[in-house]
């Protein structure tokens, strides 16, 4: 029969008392990650977006709570500008006929022949990638630290 012994692990308890600990610091850093990132992207979106009224900038909104982000264009008609339009008729509405200043004389209908996408929302994010991989690789590192306390 073979001897009984004991093995003694440095540190076991403070590990114990360390990963009971992680689950609220990993909410606190990846929370803190996602703000931060949706701040990031929010912001480049602005940049990228084009100004006629700054209607569309301004209409550039985030949201976030603590595990989750959303950055989104808030107008009508950002999503016209993001993916573009195809050809189109455009027909009054309030009115009997279409007039414009320039135009020679009211018109029943044009014929647009449609708006070049202009994927502002998907550049800015793009132009964010960097810097949303810091800020979570950041958070990560937080948590390893502050676990490991």
């Amino acid at each position: 029969m073979a001897d009984a012994f004991t093995i003694k692990i440095n540190g076991l308890e403070e590990l114990k008392l360390a990963l009971k600990k992680s689950p609220a610091i990993t909410k606190s850093q990846i929370s803190r990650a996602i703000a931060l990132s949706v701040g990031l992207v929010n912001r480049n979106a602005k940049k990228e977006a084009p100004v006629r009224t700054g209607r569309l900038k301004s209409g550039i909104r985030s949201e976030f709570n603590p595990l989750f982000g959303k950055v989104e264009s808030t107008v009508s008609y950002g999503i016209l500008v993001h993916e573009g339009t195809g050809p189109h008729i455009i027909r009054p509405v309030k009115k009997k006929a279409l007039y414009w200043k320039g135009a020679a004389h009211p018109v029943k209908l044009v014929h647009h022949p449609g708006t070049r996408a202009n994927p502002f929302m998907k550049r800015g994010s793009e132009r964010s990638e960097a810097g949303v991989q810091a800020l979570f690789q950041k958070a990560i590192n937080n948590i390893v630290i502050k676990t490991a306390k």
